[in-house]
């Protein structure tokens, strides 16, 4: 059963069971079908594939998911602490080697996260008036949880494969990445590896500090 982190009326954010972690997988494909292929369809070959990186990666992860009232998800994101030996999505889907990403950049990461399996249903969204007014919201609610977790050191750094339209928005809610690889079609859509700092994402988490779930809220001040 989904852990239950905060219920703002309309929608309620929860960390992910690893019993639910097919329906998430569902969730992620068909959205990502809806936003860049206009279809609701599952491309169901690709569902295996994520529900064993998902199941794999879960002990290391924080999969936070956004539900609506029906107890339905709308959105989700996952940030993944690596272990430094399994590999990540980036590595194999964009051929990134962290290594190198790290010794060019001149940086010691304290730890290395991981963020992914973003992605936020808005025809659902649109469908309920409660909802559609908490749009922007939503989107930061997903966002600052996952980014919470690499301000818990100045040192830590994040990798993703981000959607280009949303890499370029990013920029204007003052969370600063830099890509770091070709950009290539992935999930249905035009994508580019991105790299971050705990810097880079500071200022953001702080703004929207109030919309987080930590047992230990004074972590997000730097460790």
């Amino acid at each position: 059963m989904d852990k239950l982190l905060n219920d703002f009326k309309n929608y309620s954010l929860h960390l992910l069971s690893k019993d639910n972690v097919p329906s998430l997988s569902r969730f992620i494909l068909r959205v990502n079908n809806q936003v860049h292929m206009g279809t609701n369809t599952i491309i169901y070959k690709d569902l295996p594939k994520t529900i064993d990186v998902d199941k794999d990666s879960y002990s290391t992860s924080f999969f936070y998911v956004v539900k609506n009232k029906k107890n339905e998800i709308i959105g989700s994101i996952k940030a993944q602490r690596w272990d430094r030996k399994s590999k990540l999505p980036i590595e194999d889907d964009f051929d990134i080697k962290i290594d190198e990403v790290v010794n060019n950049m001149n940086y010691n990461p304290y730890e290395i996260w991981h963020i992914g399996r973003f992605a936020i249903d808005q025809q659902m969204i649109r469908k309920d008036p409660d909802l559609c007014k908490h749009r922007i919201t939503i989107l930061k609610l997903l966002l600052v949880n996952a980014f919470q977790h690499i301000c818990t050191h100045r040192n830590n750094i994040a990798l993703a494969e981000c959607d280009k339209k949303l890499f370029d928005k990013l920029k204007l809610m003052q969370i600063n990445s830099s890509q770091i690889g070709e950009s290539k079609t992935y999930l249905g859509s035009e994508t580019v590896p991105i790299f971050n700092t705990a810097n880079g994402v500071h200022e953001f988490v702080k703004i929207n500090q109030h919309l987080t779930y930590s047992p230990t809220q004074q972590e997000l001040q730097y460790a």
